[in-house]
């Protein structure tokens, strides 16, 4: 162990709240599995899924 904390699995989005992830390439997305954040009726916010905290 490193001492370094885990790096968090799932992170709720800084922009719109949503559950993001990594996906098979190592970017983060949506658990709807949209890159893109969305409004709650469904419309594009024009910003990316980004976890909340920073990457350690």
């Amino acid at each position: 162990m490193t001492g370094t904390p885990a790096y968090p699995r799932v992170s709720p989005c800084r922009h719109c709240g949503l559950v993001v992830l990594r996906d098979n390439d190592g970017r983060w997305i949506h658990a709807n599995l949209s890159y893109l954040c969305r409004d709650r009726t469904g419309g594009l916010r024009g910003s990316y899924a980004t976890p909340e905290r920073a990457p350690w």
